[in-house]
Order: structure tokens, then C-alpha cells, then sequence
């Protein structure tokens, strides 16, 4: 079998959405459309035939992610994931690359240089339990984000992250279902999004100083989603994933956390990533 790599343009989302149902990923076709608008991708092809996609994430001078990376399944074994992730690799060499990679992809990442950074515990429920609002811990309050915050919340992401996500968080401050900022003693310290992707409400980004304010944003989200299906993706390693699981949301799937360069180390006395924006874009 043989195959041919392209630059991905706006009329491969939805046959690149299509790639993604057939391997029961939960993403909408707008959920690909925004993925595909912020960022780009390599398309592979075979007898006219869209069999393979993956998509680019440059956020800043040094740092991307990559992700929606898929294969057909008929079409496997073939060199195709290999052959799309050099062709983004590529023009990267300088870059720190950061990827969420399943048990069968961990292998190709390794050896384009990859290494593992812990897990990331996928947290969901079809219907969110009722509960009451807890009280928040003295000192902090809540309230919603506004425009005029955006360069606030951009530079604590890049505290948590190292991504520069102006762009991202832009469209995702105008468009989310609900947009919170944490603040002590009338200063911005945190915020967290909730928006609608794949089956329901995504929670995510979480960024805060430590784990308390975290979950004080995530249970008010929360609140606001009884009955429907929520997912939080947060790292194991910060923390969140124990009270997830007793708020209601198990978690269905362990995905590690890959990078290529030298990782980001936040100042956890500044901002730390609790929950992810989506494993795509980390």
C-alpha cells in the first residue's frame, strides 16, 4: 500500500472527523473545525482516500503539542503515523514538544524521542450528581471572568504551562458555557473554563496556586451541570483526581503525559495546571 502526505486544509475536518468516529472518539464535528482553526496538520492519503490525520499546536516561539493523531485501522502497521509525525516534527527542532499518548502509541513516541512525565486520569460521568455548593476556604472568592481579564489569565497559563495560548484562550473566554476567575484578597490567582465538547461540558483549563482553589472552581462548575455529562482531564500528579472520584467522576482512562525537549517547570506558588484545556492541546 502506498501513501501520500498533504498540508491539512478546511475540507479535511470532516473526513478527519469521520476518522474519529470510527475509532469512538468523542469529538464534534465543531470540536474539530475550532482544533483545526487554531492550529495545522498533515493529512495522509491513499488512492484518493483520507486514511491518517495529525494536527500541530504552536503556542509561542518554543513550545507546541500535537495530537489528533489517527490512523484507519484497515490501514495500520504501514508507517503512516510515523511518516505524518516527522512531516510536523520537522521544522520543531528547537521546540518542546508535548503530546498525550494512548498504551499503543507510546512506542512510535519514544522513538522520535518522546519520554514519559506521569498520567493524565480522564474523570467523566454521563449525569453530574446533585450536590450543594461548598463553602469556599476564607480569603477567596469567585466570580465570572470578563474581558478585560484575559492578559491576566494569559500570563498564568503560561505560568502553568509554558504555552503562550493567547489565541486559545481568547476564542474560549468569548465562546465558553461558563468562565471563572479565583481571586484572594481582590487579586486574580486562578481560573477555570467549562465548554461544550464531545458528549457534553469539558471543565478545563484549571489553573491555580494550589489544590484547595482548584477545587473550589471545579465544584462550582460543577454545579451548574447536574444531570448532564461532565469530563475533567487532570495529572495524577497534581493532586485533583481523588477528589474528582468522590464528587462523581470516575475515572475511565489513564493516557501519559509525553514530551520531546526539556519539560516546563511551573512555580507552584504561582500557577499550576489542575486540569487540562484538551489532551490535543495539553
Amino acid at each position: 500500500m502506498t501513501f501520500t502526505l498533504r498540508e491539512m486544509g478546511a475540507a479535511d475536518v470532516a473526513p478527519a472527523h469521520v476518522l474519529s468516529q470510527k475509532i469512538r472518539w468523542p469529538h464534534r464535528l465543531e470540536d474539530w473545525q475550532q482544533a483545526w482553526s487554531l492550529g495545522d496538520g498533515v493529512i495522509a492519503e491513499s488512492a484518493g482516500e483520507v486514511v491518517g490525520c495529525a494536527l500541530r499546536w504552536r503556542w509561542g516561539e518554543q513550545r507546541a503539542t500535537l495530537g489528533l493523531v489517527i490512523v484507519a485501522e484497515q490501514h495500520r502497521g504501514q508507517g503512516i503515523a510515523r511518516a505524518m509525525l516527522k512531516r510536523l516534527i520537522a521544522p520543531l527542532a528547537d521546540y518542546q514538544l508535548h503530546l498525550v499518548a494512548t498504551d499503543q502509541g507510546k512506542p512510535l513516541y519514544r522513538q522520535l524521542g518522546f519520554i514519559e512525565q506521569g498520567l493524565l486520569a480522564q474523570h467523566q460521568c454521563r449525569e453530574m450528581p446533585a450536590r450543594r455548593s461548598a463553602p469556599l476556604p476564607p480569603g477567596l472568592t469567585l466570580r465570572p471572568a470578563l474581558p478585560q481579564d484575559l492578559a491576566t489569565l494569559v500570563a498564568l497559563d503560561l505560568a502553568a504551562s509554558g504555552l503562550s495560548r493567547q489565541p486559545l484562550l481568547a476564542a474560549m473566554l468569548a465562546s465558553a458555557e461558563q468562565a471563572l476567575v479565583l481571586e484572594q484578597q481582590g487579586i486574580v490567582v486562578g481560573f477555570a473554563f467549562r465548554r461544550r465538547f464531545g458528549h457534553g461540558n469539558m471543565i478545563g483549563p484549571v489553573v491555580a496556586p494550589e489544590l484547595t482553589g482548584a477545587i473550589a472552581m471545579v465544584d462550582a462548575l460543577c454545579l451548574s451541570c447536574q444531570g448532564e455529562f461532565v469530563r475533567v482531564d487532570t495529572p495524577q500528579a497534581s493532586g485533583l483526581s481523588p477528589w474528582l472520584t468522590g464528587r462523581g467522576l470516575p475515572c475511565v482512562d489513564t493516557p501519559t503525559i509525553m514530551v520531546r525537549g526539556v519539560p516546563h517547570r511551573p512555580d507552584c506558588d504561582v500557577a499550576q495546571t489542575f486540569s487540562l484545556v484538551s489532551q490535543a492541546w495539553s
